[in-house]
């Protein structure tokens, strides 16, 4: 857990988490894709998932693509988001990694009919991108607010878990007034549950 004096706010903490992800060894990027696809499937699998709102990553992200392949194949319900004009997210459908392509922002979407925004309400488990987690469940993302304004109308029964790297994992973080506080967070090296779905 992280506890940087130097890292005391959120474009701070977003430069050191770019820089750091950039430099990552692509020997240890593989490694930490298998142990975090495993510590995926144990967690959709603890809590009897069989619908799943997740996202592909980009190039620097933990890479989803292994666990996303691997839902496929249990017969999982999966949702990819999709970026839109007005900074909120709809969502498609996942059938596959030759339905995904370029998306706004440059990221990986899928293609396929619009499910509608509020399609991740009625999913069970979610996961989300972020560029840093605390240990009260402070997720921070990468500024542009599209995860804020779509976790800010869930049910607060759905868990909702961030993907990161470990050093990804901070002991507090900067947070708004408007954050919303996510269930826990998944990185190679474990996963770490912060609050109760019904809390």
């Amino acid at each position: 857990m992280r506890e940087d004096p130097d890292l005391k706010s959120k474009a701070a903490i977003r430069r050191s988490v770019r820089a750091r992800r950039g430099a990552m060894p692509q020997a240890v990027r593989e490694d930490a894709t298998a142990q975090l696809t495993a510590r995926l499937i144990a967690l959709t699998e603890a809590l009897g998932a069989r619908s799943v709102a997740a996202y592909s990553a980009v190039p620097s992200e933990p890479d989803t693509g292994p666990f996303l392949e691997w839902a496929l194949t249990q017969g999982i319900d999966v949702i990819l988001p999709m970026s839109l004009a007005d900074s909120r997210l709809d969502w498609v459908r996942y059938t596959g990694v030759d339905s995904l392509a370029a998306g706004r922002h440059g990221i990986t979407e899928p293609v396929g009919p619009r499910l509608g925004g509020d399609a991740a309400a009625g999913v069970d488990l979610m996961l989300v991108p972020a560029c840093a987690v605390d240990e009260a469940g402070t997720r921070l993302g990468w500024g542009m607010g599209y995860y804020d304004r779509c976790l800010a109308q869930l049910p607060a029964s759905i868990p909702v878990y961030a993907v990161v790297f470990d050093d990804d994992r901070f002991a507090t973080l900067p947070h708004d007034p408007h954050d919303v506080a996510i269930t826990g967070a998944v990185s190679p090296g474990s996963v770490t549950r912060v609050l109760s779905v019904t809390d």
